[in-house]
Formats: structure tokens, C-alpha cells, sequence
């Protein structure tokens, strides 16, 4: 009895086993000859939104399905497009289903599907009764069955992104973020769109009968590039494009896994917004010695680990975040007539660099601008920490934006061209190993924290016109070696940490000085010299230098000796000295004002200054040098105020050859005093002296 049982289970099992095998070959010649695949049951109609025109502007169904199959008709309207960012987020769909009828999909309608691998579009079929199938052919002549109740999709289509044969529009970005696209499909019978392919003779790739299969999807005519898939790279390059390719469209070939080279044909006029955002290993972008280039959009190389660059001469703008978070980055855009370069361009690039080797470059390791360069935006270079050079090769630049080197470490010096106005907030905070900063003559303002944190300034001088200079632009920063003798306003808010030594020299306008005594706050210099072309000294009581006041107590030897364009000379109220030769041949003086602190005026001080009328001693002057006032011929008119004149303290000829009828006023209790020391003097007999 038990014998027999199991005889009957072995035979029941052999018969399972020949139904399994019969029904596993059927299903395969079902699939090479018929393309049989397999039953997707339609999305609730309430899933989708659809306007008057047959458009799905809205998703309500499941975010995280893995199949979401569009009906053909939703509310009786027949199903025409798919509009902007109806499956946006649907992060874990690996197969769309949607009506051949669809015409247009709207921008972004796919956006970060990162699992979709699959868009099939199938034939509306009529008069099919519940439950019941029909045999139809889809736009490519593929056939398939459907139901009322759902659409079988072809395994030779599973795994491409299948576009309906009737499409007109792709919107911008459709498949923005979907990172699981390995091919493209288009009917052959497509007015708008096909295919283009770099490896024609893959053998893993199912042919799929009346459609063109690729890496690209472009359009018709080989102009647009509209998507790369995401992989399916062999890893060894040079990759090429349609060479009638003119625009390569935003987010086309965004996060695809190429690598190694990629030739941009010489036809490309525009690279659109996120072109190539997030290839990783991008490497080296190539272009031809005719190249057409003109337009890069914003964030189009973005995020690339490791690429190469060298832009052509035709490019005439890039975009803002173009080659943003480019951690390995070699770069060229010298030859462009790039006049902007825009807010963020470079934010976040710590290797950039151009392809100049350090070693033919003085060490350097930097960048250069082109020479058509007018603006650099807003934290355009923020983050480059190992640049430590920037070369402008023109003089068109007008300005420079908030940020824009900001934390630049390794930037050592820059030399800004003529024609900036303005050092913007922040432009190099943070920039500690600057130490040359060349501004140009046309600089007024400098903006808050512009030079924040840069420890170690060694050479900056602070030009003439600048009238704004914030509290806090020097905040942090190393000022001993910022120069601001030109500009007097600018020693309000720039300060070393300890006034310059003893000897120090130093401008202030055209007038030179040099310390004399170093003290936080009883320093003092004399004005040692002056610009020959000076025609009027009014020596201030005190000038500031590094953030110090300082006492002008002396004018020294020579100091205006041979201003022949000089005419009045005041004297600011902390003026002891007038030394040797210091107005000596200065002709054309005709007004000097000498103030009441003065003590001494040396020899020769005011010799052959031919043109003064009039002087006024004053009274606590002690000491007047031999020919002090020798050859003074027109100085017809002297006041003496001082009463401590001696003979021996009034030199040799101190008055020779001033004018013959010359009158000189004297304290009235030293008029005989004075008139035997001023005629040894070499006061001639006719003159005057009275009280």
C-alpha cells in the first residue's frame, strides 16, 4: 500500500515538473516572438489631477510606489500631457506607464525620480469590455496586450526611458535628478526627438523594433541635447556628441556617471543651468580650437570632484555657482570675453588653479582673469584657500563684490587695476597670508571687514581719495604695514599696535616727515622734506601716522630748499625750529606766517627768497641763524615781537641785502638794543629800526 502511494507522488511530481518546463519555454518564445511582458494595473484615476485640456498637473497618489500607470483617459479626457513637476519627489518609482496621446511634458515633471528606469507609452484601445484583453501595437510597433484594468509593458522595453511617438515638448529639467536612466528610446516615426549612442554594438542591449535606443536623447535634427542617461559608461573616453550640436540643454547631462574626457563639439553656443551638476568625476572638458562657445549657465559644472577646464576665447558669460564645489578644479578663462564673473562662481573651490605649472611661476599657484573682466560678483572666489595669486591682465575692472576672496588663505598678494571704486564688505576677510595688497588710485571706500583677519599685511598703502573707511574694516588684521601717510582720514580707523621708530619716514600729501620722538601719545616729528612742485605749506600742529599723533615741533634742514613754485608758508602752532637752508632759493614766496611757538630759525632759513615783503618775528624766538634772511631784497616790512634777541644770538649777515628802506619794528624798551645787533646783522644804514 505504502509502495504504491509513493509511486503516485513520484509520478504527480514528474508531471509538475514537464507543466513547469512546457510553461517556462512557452514564456520564452512568447518573449522573442511576441515581446510578451508583464501586467501593470492602472493608478486610481483620483491619483491624478487633469485639467481641461487633457494635462495632469498634480499627483496625489502614493510619493513612494514603485509603478505609477497613467490611464488614458481621466474624467472622460483623454490624457495629453504631463505637466511641470507632477512626479516630482517620487523617489522610489521604477516604471512610469503613461498614454501614447501624451504631446508635452512640462519642466521638472520627473524631477529626483532617482529609481525610474523605465517610461513606457502605450496605444489607447477601445471597445474592450471588462476583463476581456486586446491585442495592440504601441507607437513603435511593439505589441503588447491591455485591459481596461491595466497595460502589459514589453520586457525588451523594460530599462529605457520610451518617448511617445507624438511628443512635441520636454520641458526643462524632466528628468532632473533621475540618476537610474541607463537608455533612451524614441520611435523612429518621431518628428521631434531621436537618439544618439556610444555604443551601438552593446550585446546586453534588447533591440526594440521601430525605435532608435542611446545614451542621448536630442532632438530630430541633432541640435539640442535634452538628457544623458546616467550610466552605461565604459570609463574610457574621449566621449563625443552630435556634431550639429548647438545647445547643450539645463540639466542635461546632470549627474551621470561619465568620466575621463568629454569633447564639447566646436558647434555648442550654450551650456545650459546644471548642465554636468554633480558628475563627480567629470575630468577633463575639452574644446576645439573653433569653438562657437559662448554661454555657461548657472551651476553647470557644479560639484565636480575632479575636472579640467580651459574655457575658449568665444565664451562670453558664465553663470552664477557655474564651477561652484569644485574640490580639484584646473581652470582657464584667460582667453574669454567674460566681463562678469558672478556671485559664487568659484564658492568653495580650495584647489583651484590654472594649468600654469608653480614651478615656471615663481611658486605661484593662482588664477587668471581675462582682460575684458569689468565685475567680479559676491563671493565669486569664497573658499579658494590654496589660490595665492589672482592676475588681472587688463584695466577694465570696476567691481569687486562682497566676499569675493573672502577666506582665501593662501592668497599672497593681488594688485587691484585702476578703476575700482570700492573694496566691498568682507572681500578678504579672512585672507591670513596676504601680504602685498596693491589699491588703485581711483579706491573711495573700503567696506566693513574688507580686510578683517589678514594677519600678516606687510605692504598696503591707503590711496588719496578714499573717503569711507568703516570701524571695523581692518578688524583683526596686522596695520604696521599699511602706509596711510597719503591719506590723513584713513588714520582715523587704521592703528599698529606701536607707534613707528625713531627715524621713520613717512608722506602726507606733499609734505615729508620723519619721527623724531616715538610715543603712544607725545610723539613728534620734524618735516624733513616736500615735493618740489608744492606751491602752498600749511604745516598742520600735529599729523597722524599708523593710528598715532604725532607733534610737527621742527622744520629741518633743506626741507623746502629749492620750491621754486612755493608762495605762502604757515606754520602750525607746534613749530619750535626752522632749520638750516629750509625755505633757502624759494623766489616766488611772498607770504610766510610764522606762529607764536617758534624759539629758533637757522641759517639761510628763509636766503634768497626774493619775493617777501613782510614778516612778523615772533615773540619767543631767541636765536636767528647767520644770513638767515640774506638777499631778501623786497622785504620792506619786519615786526620783531621777541625781546630775547642778543648779539651773539642773531648770526653773520642774518639781514644783508634785504630791501634798503626797510623798516623794522622792535619792542619798544630794546629799540637801541636792537638797532646795534640788526645793523651788525648786515642791516644796511638806510633801515629803518623803530619801535
Amino acid at each position: 500500500m505504502k509502495q504504491t502511494r509513493s509511486k503516485q507522488l513520484w509520478l504527480m511530481l514528474a508531471v509538475a515538473m514537464c507543466i513547469c518546463i512546457l510553461a517556462l519555454m512557452g514564456a520564452g518564445s512568447l518573449s522573442k516572438a511576441d515581446n510578451a511582458g508583464q501586467m501593470y494595473t492602472y493608478s486610481a484615476a483620483a491619483s491624478f489631477v487633469c485639467d481641461a485640456n487633457g494635462t495632469i498637473t498634480a499627483y496625489k497618489g502614493n510619493k513612494n510606489a514603485e509603478q505609477i500607470i497613467v490611464p488614458a483617459t481621466i474624467n472622460g479626457r483623454t490624457v495629453t500631457g504631463i505637466g511641470n513637476n507632477v512626479f516630482k519627489g517620487c523617489e522610489r518609482v521604477t516604471l512610469i506607464v503613461i498614454p501614447d496621446t501624451v504631446v508635452t511634458i512640462g519642466d521638472k515633471a520627473f524631477e529626483n525620480c532617482q529609481s525610474l528606469n523605465t517610461l513606457y507609452s502605450y496605444k489607447k484601445t477601445t471597445n474592450v469590455t471588462a476583463n476581456k484583453t486586446a491585442t495592440v501595437t504601441d507607437a513603435a510597433g511593439t505589441t503588447g496586450t491591455a485591459t481596461e484594468k491595466g497595460v502589459v509593458v514589453s520586457y525588451t522595453d523594460m530599462g529605457a526611458i520610451s518617448i511617445p511617438s507624438g511628443l512635441t515638448k520636454l520641458g526643462t529639467g524632466a528628468f532632473a535628478g533621475c540618476r537610474s536612466i541607463g537608455r533612451f528610446a524614441v520611435p523612429e516615426s518621431s518628428a521631434y526627438f531621436t537618439t544618439y549612442t556610444w555604443n551601438p554594438a552593446d550585446p546586453n542591449r534588447a533591440q526594440i523594433k521601430g525605435k532608435t535606443q542611446g545614451e542621448l536623447l536630442i532632438s530630430k535634427d541633432g541640435k539640442i541635447l535634452y538628457r544623458m542617461a546616467s550610466f552605461n559608461y565604459n570609463g574610457k573616453g574621449p566621449y563625443t556628441f552630435s556634431p550639429k550640436l548647438t545647445v547643450i540643454n539645463p540639466y542635461a547631462c546632470e549627474q551621470s556617471g561619465i568620466t575621463w574626457e568629454i569633447r564639447i563639439p566646436d558647434s555648442v553656443k550654450t551650456i545650459g543651468d546644471y548642465a554636468f551638476y554633480k558628475c563627480n568625476n567629470l575630468g577633463t572638458v575639452s574644446f576645439g580650437d573653433k569653438s562657437k562657445l559662448e554661454k555657461i549657465g548657472a551651476y553647470a559644472f557644479a560639484y565636480n570632484n575632479n575636472i579640467q577646464i580651459m574655457l575658449p576665447a568665444s565664451v562670453t558669460s558664465i553663470g552664477t555657482y557655474s564651477f561652484a564645489y569644485c574640490p580639484n578644479i584646473i581652470f582657464d578663462m584667460s582667453k574669454t570675453k567674460i566681463e562678469v564673473i558672478p556671485d559664487y562662481t568659484f564658492y568653495n573651490c580650495p584647489n583651484l588653479k590654472d594649468f600654469r605649472k608653480p614651478e615656471e611661476n615663481g611658486g605661484y599657484v593662482g588664477i587668471v582673469v581675462p582682460k575684458t573682466l569689468k565685475k567680479i560678483g559676491a563671493y565669486a572666489f569664497y573658499g579658494c584657500s590654496n589660490v595665492n595669486q589672482v592676475v588681472f591682465k587688463g584695466t577694465t575692472l570696476k567691481s569687486i563684490g562682497t566676499g569675493a576672496f573672502q577666506t582665501c588663505g593662501n592668497l599672497h598678494d593681488i594688485d587691484i587695476p585702476e578703476g575700482v571704486t570700492k573694496i566691498a564688505n568682507g572681500t578678504f576677510d579672512g585672507c591670513h597670508n596676504l601680504n602685498t595688497i596693491k589699491l588703485p588710485n581711483s579706491l573711495k571706500n573700503i567696506g566693513d571687514n574688507a580686510f578683517k583677519n589678514c594677519t600678516n599685511i606687510k605692504k598696503m598703502v591707503i590711496p588719496k581719495n578714499v573717503s569711507h573707511i568703516s570701524n571695523n574694516s581692518f578688524a583683526g588684521a596686522k596695520q604696521d604695514g599699511i602706509d596711510t601717510s597719503k591719506n590723513q582720514y584713513s588714520q582715523k580707523f587704521i592703528k599698529a599696535e606701536k607707534p613707528a621708530a625713531v627715524g621713520t619716514k613717512f608722506k602726507v600729501g606733499k609734505l615729508r616727515y620723519k619721527i623724531t620722538k616715538s610715543d603712544a601719545k607725545k610723539g613728534t616729528v620734524t618735516l624733513y622734506g616736500a615735493k618740489k612742485s608744492v606751491t602752498k605749506a600749511t604745516i598742520p600742529a600735529t599729523v597722524m601716522y599708523q593710528g598715532y599723533k604725532f607733534k610737527v615741533t621742527s622744520i629741518g634742514n633743506n626741507a623746502f630748499k629749492g620750491c621754486k613754485k612755493l608762495k605762502t608758508v604757515k606754520l602750525g602752532k607746534n613749530v619750535k625750529s626752522v632749520g638750516k637752508s629750509a625755505f633757502y632759493g624759494c623766489k616766488k614766496l611772498n607770504s610766510v606766517s610764522l606762529d607764536a611757538k617758534l624759539t629758533k630759525i637757522g641759517d639761510k632759513a628763509f636766503a634768497k627768497c626774493t619775493a617777501i615783503k613782510k614778516l612778523t618775528i615772533p615773540k619767543q624766538v631767541s636765536r636767528i641763524g647767520s644770513k638767515a634772511f640774506y638777499g631778501c631784497k623786497k622785504l620792506k616790512t619786519i615786526t620783531v615781537k621777541s625781546s630775547k634777541l642778543k648779539k651773539k644770538t642773531v648770526g653773520k649777515s642774518a639781514f644783508t641785502q634785504i630791501n634798503k628802506k626797510a623798516t623794522i619794528k622792535v619792542p619798544k624798551k630794546k629799540v637801541k638794543a636792537y638797532k646795534t645787533i640788526f645793523k651788525s646783522a648786515g642791516a644796511a644804514k638806510s633801515v629803518k629800526i623803530k619801535k
